[in-house]
């Protein structure tokens, strides 16, 4: 497998939000690993070694789903897998192509939309996806469709989310964190302020995690669960394609 952009699998459609968020993703993409980096204090990595280890991903092949920069498909490459990362930005996708290494010369990158799949049916083992489902809420039945049907019978899909702390004083310190030091932090490192203020009202808008189980049980998947990391800021999903399913 070797890496480069699929340019015939750009998203079609998808509507203005979609649109706006593809354009903003492409302006920030140059900055956007130092902001994971600052913006999580260091806690980035962590989340991702824990969707792998959810997955399980030291067998077979798998799809992460609006890779961005492609941290987390190197991340389960490490792991054994066999990887494939998919988003609409084509400046991330470029970014991701251009960090490969030699330990990670194998994962592929495609243009491609989270709601339109370029990939048949049944093609992967596994799927991942972090910290993008708040960007495709729009369509977020669509996508999580579009999860269970690229994914083999008995696959499993692991994804992060930020989600806010049920516990009012972990509450009100992230609401600070989010709503004033994030888009001073992203408008430092990007100089672009406004995608970062886009971040904290897409956390605010977004779903509780008994809410997104919901939505994964709708799309077909079975053994759907999440634990809470970091003080319950992060929600880890998880669920699976049931074997014998269409």
């Amino acid at each position: 497998m070797s890496n480069g952009i699929a340019p015939d699998h750009v998203e079609a459609g998808g509507g203005s939000f979609q649109g706006a968020v593809r354009a903003m993703f492409d302006g920030i993409a140059p900055g956007y690993d130092r902001f994971n980096r600052y913006a999580s204090l260091g806690m980035d990595e962590g989340w991702r070694r824990a969707a792998v280890r959810e997955l399980g991903a030291s067998s077979g092949r798998v799809l992460d789903i609006a890779t961005g920069t492609g941290d987390l498909a190197f991340a389960a490459e490490r792991a054994g897998a066999e990887v494939v990362g998919c988003d609409f930005a084509a400046e991330m996708i470029r970014i991701a192509a251009s960090k490969a290494t030699e330990d990670c010369a194998r994962s592929a990158f495609h243009v491609g939309s989270a709601g339109d799949l370029p990939y048949a049916g049944g093609s992967f083992a596994g799927a991942l996806s972090a910290f993008a489902m708040r960007n495709v809420r729009t369509i977020l039945g669509p996508v999580a469709s579009e999860m269970h049907r690229v994914l083999e019978p008995g696959g499993k899909v692991v994804i992060l989310e930020f989600t806010e702390p049920s516990i009012a004083p972990l509450r009100w310190g992230h609401h600070l964190y989010t709503r004033v030091l994030i888009p001073r932090i992203g408008g430092w490192l990007t100089g672009s302020r406004e995608p970062f203020d886009y971040l904290n009202r897409s956390i605010d808008e977004w779903l509780s995690p008994d809410e997104f189980a919901d939505v994964l049980r709708a799309a077909g998947f079975d053994q759907v669960g999440y634990r809470l990391l970091s003080f319950g800021t992060v929600a880890l999903h998880w669920g699976t394609r049931a074997s014998g399913s269409d």
